[in-house]
């Protein structure tokens, strides 16, 4: 095998002079040949650079040791290499690497291990490589520590997983991606000492598991991979022609990446309204999208300047760095309404996740910066921003040498200045999710309909997750970083999610054993318009979640609720709530983690309501303030509001498979309540985030919005006589606008110009009809999409929704003089 000092120089560049500065990411120019180079067609050295880059990925080497910045990752390597050796099975005839990891006797029938440990084992090895790899290390270069190593690769191999396996048992994953994965990466770690055929076997087990990264599961369950699975697949298969040095394989699994560069309309995969779907209708950006970008940056990054460099059609995933995964980042937080059943892991929350996401991106823009300065620099910027808003946890607590390593140096570089967060409204139709963002804070909505799940659960994760994207809203706010972090979700009460309309029948928690993406039977009108980017009409048919037992027997909870995201507030509708099931029926309209001790004060209409624990009320409301939160109105005449505030305690173990230990937090909670099967009931009711008590009185006491309609049929809404937001859940007429088909309008009237977005969040129809009687205008411009065919006495727009993804169609129009 090839020393790294041998391949030190390639094409006549240094590659330590490449590394000099980059830092901890291996970024794309350190982390293959040259662009000279690769133009050369010359692969003799790539092979060695590659592995040698990916080796520098892992460590994240350079850094410098001394610095005390890594003091805490150095000594988490060391304690990992400690505890690993020490349960490492040092009997002589062992057919296990470690003493707690017993693989299956494959010659026992009866032998039921699962498949798991053939994942753990190679991590335990990987983290030891690790450590013996790591400058700095106390194991760094330690003989013994890279004899353990080794030996455990061998034992790993011809015990636990291997090319002579009949079949894949248990989970394919740990087969196809978690175990060769891990595997994979202790030999590039140690891979001057692995004896050739030793490592020939290795890879012969990749071959084996993973002969095309374009497929998940052997035969017979063969099927096509997609998304985060596709791209684990194929960094193995990149990484196993790597070390094996085969280009071929390294082109296999770049071009099977490559054709996920695309945008989908269903199922799995980047939509181009910047939805991310896995497992076919889970909304899952913050999850698996987080493991697509990251395996799809770490190809990227390696493979650029080397003859296996990707081409042009990369940018659909570039693009997906500011339309998927930005606008679902607050604050170095991703947001919980897009993470699945991970909200169930005690060790994966919202901020973990947002690391990642900054971690890759800072990685990614040193990347593009070569070809493209604005976007790295836009990149940077952003990263920077989210890091210096996050007053919640640190970013390098309990991380990676690597991470530790980009982070501080994208910290350290004064010419970055950071970005404030956005302000707008995103509507992610391809996933049944909206965000409005505004200064101070931003509101997540989470629906489901028949092309989206409720929630997912599956291997005992988010067994309580029912009513997480049943109409949930999820606000999240400056002045409390930790809201979803600070142990919500096995705290707080899974029947009272806020913006939730629902009845209190008791569901059964999902067993480890169960798998499912839960989704309405019936229920389409899902989605909303996006009026500029800037404010959004929001809506769902509401089909409610039903105990299994009863669905098909007995109708479910049916409802129609709708948002209109503006400047300063979000106005929550819901009509035609109707219910059979004899339990109460509720519409929460908050439910505020106050932490271990809280006392947030809630004042109803100028009222201070008591702050001790056990404290609740009912009683007609105009208004409530919540201290550190904002606002909340009751329009119109006010409404009968219950609250409460209470101590809940529960454990992660309740709703997943992490800590047992048990935690308890302080919650004030409001609701609705609608009564027992309640017919054509409706509420309404406006946030007001980041309002204090004075402005959100004042709001309560002179609106300058007025609710136009709240029908199962129409949901409608003006601001400032000049703005509208209209759900038509059936073709209707209100007032000066009539539509032919369903469809949610947004408008907005000045003086001087009218300007009009409509889309179809059912998305069947081919085309819908809207006449507007207000006034004569002229089309000034529109998508191509929308045709005027009359522009006077009243004007008529033809939109074609025949996409059917759901998205906005715009024009806009100056009056006639």
């Amino acid at each position: 095998m090839t020393s790294e000092s041998s391949t030190g120089e390639t094409a006549g560049v240094s590659r330590r002079r490449l590394l000099a500065g980059i830092g901890g990411g291996v970024l794309l120019a350190a982390s293959g040949l040259p662009r000279a180079a690769a133009a050369t067609g010359t692969t003799a050295d790539a092979f060695d650079d590659l592995r040698l880059a990916w080796r520098d990925r892992l460590t994240g080497v350079p850094f410098d040791p001394s610095d005390p910045l890594f003091r805490d990752g150095l000594r988490g390597l060391d304690s990992t290499v400690r505890t690993g050796r020490y349960r490492i099975d040092r009997s002589p005839d062992r057919t296990q690497v470690f003493t707690d990891l017993r693989f299956r006797d494959l010659s026992d029938p009866n032998d039921t291990q699962a498949s798991w440990i053939i994942t753990s084992t190679y991590t335990r090895l990987a983290g030891i490589a690790k450590g013996w790899a790591t400058p700095g290390c106390t194991y760094y270069q330690n003989p013994d520590v890279l004899a353990d190593v080794v030996a455990g690769l061998k034992t790993a191999h011809d015990h636990g997983y291997n090319a002579g396996i009949p079949r894949e048992y248990s989970n394919w994953w740990d087969f196809e991606i978690g175990g060769p994965a891990q595997m994979l990466n202790t030999c590039a770690l140690v891979h001057d000492s692995i004896d050739p055929a030793d490592l020939a076997d290795y890879l012969a087990a990749v071959d084996r598991f993973v002969p095309d990264p374009r497929y998940n599961m052997q035969e017979p369950y063969t099927e096509l991979s997609t998304g985060a699975n596709r791209a684990d697949l194929c960094l193995n298969v990149a990484l196993r022609g790597i070390l094996g040095r085969s280009g071929e394989k390294i082109t296999q699994a770049r071009d099977a990446l490559g054709e996920i560069f695309r945008y989908v309309s269903s199922g799995d995969g980047l939509y181009q309204d910047g939805s991310y779907i896995h497992h076919k209708t889970v909304a899952y950006t913050g999850a698996y999208g987080v493991i697509l970008l990251s395996r799809v940056i770490d190809l990227l990054a390696l493979l650029t300047g080397s003859p296996w460099e990707f081409g042009a059609n990369r940018s659909v995933f570039l693009d997906s760095v500011e339309r998927t995964y930005a606008p679902v980042v607050f604050n170095n937080q991703m947001m919980d309404f897009v993470r699945g059943r991970s909200l169930s892991r005690f060790g994966e929350r919202g901020h973990h996740q947002a690391h990642t996401v900054i971690e890759r991106v800072t990685v990614l823009a040193d990347s593009v910066e070569q070809d493209d300065p604005q976007r790295a620099a836009r990149w940077r910027a952003m990263c920077r921003g989210w890091l210096d808003r996050d007053t919640y946890d640190n970013v390098f607590k309990d991380a990676s040498i690597p991470r530790i390593a980009v982070l501080s140096r994208l910290l350290a570089d004064d010419s970055v200045k950071p970005a404030p967060e956005p302000v707008g409204f995103t509507m992610f139709a391809g996933m049944a999710r909206a965000v409005h963002r505004r200064p101070g804070w931003a509101l997540g909505i989470a629906m489901a309909s028949k092309r989206v799940a409720y929630y997912e659960t599956g291997a005992g994760e988010n067994r309580k997750g029912f009513h997480t994207g049943e109409g949930a809203t999820y606000l999240y706010n400056d002045a409390d970083n930790g809201q979803f972090d600070d142990d919500y979700w096995p705290t707080v009460d899974p029947y009272r999610i806020p913006g939730i309309t629902l009845n209190k029948m008791p569901l059964p928690d999902k067993t480890g054993g169960e798998w499912g993406e839960a989704h309405p039977a019936s229920a389409t009108w899902v989605g909303g318009a996006s009026l500029e980017g800037r404010h959004g009409a929001v809506g769902m048919d509401l089909e409610g979640i039903q105990h299994r037992d009863l669905v098909g027997k007995q109708p479910p909870l049916r409802a129609r609720k709708s948002w209109f995201c503006f400047d300063k507030y979000v106005i929550a509708l819901g009509a035609g709530i109707t219910d059979v099931s004899g339990h109460p029926v509720e519409t929460i309209v908050e439910n505020r983690s106050l932490h271990t001790s809280g006392r947030n004060v809630l004042t109803l209409d100028g009222e201070v309501q008591p702050t001790e624990l056990g404290w609740s009320a009912t009683r007609k409301v105009r208004w409530a303030h919540l201290e550190g939160v904002g606002g909340y109105l009751f329009p119109r005449t006010g409404a009968r509001l219950s609250a409460l505030r209470e101590e809940r305690t529960g454990a992660w173990q309740d709703i997943g498979n992490s800590k047992s230990d048990p935690t308890t937090r302080r919650f004030v909670t409001m609701w609705l309540d609608h009564g027992t099967s309640p017919t054509g009931a409706d509420y309404a009711y406006v946030l007001v985030p980041g309002a204090d008590a004075a402005q959100t009185a004042a709001l309560a006491e002179n609106p300058d919005f007025q609710i136009l309609a709240n029908t199962k049929d129409v949901q409608a809404v003006r601001v400032n006589d000049n703005e509208f937001g209209v759900n038509f859940f059936a073709a209707a007429d209100l007032a000066n606008i009539r539509v032919s088909a369903p469809c949610s309008v947004m408008l907005r009237r000045t003086s001087d110009q009218l300007v009009v977005s409509v889309a179809d969040p059912t998305q069947s129809s081919k085309t819908v009809g809207i006449e507007l009687t207000l006034g004569s205008y002229r089309l000034a411009e529109a998508d191509p999409t929308v045709t005027v065919t009359r522009s006077s006495p009243s004007l008529v727009l033809s939109i074609d929704t025949s996409a059917g993804l759901g998205d906005s169609h715009h024009a806009r129009f100056s009056r006639r003089c």
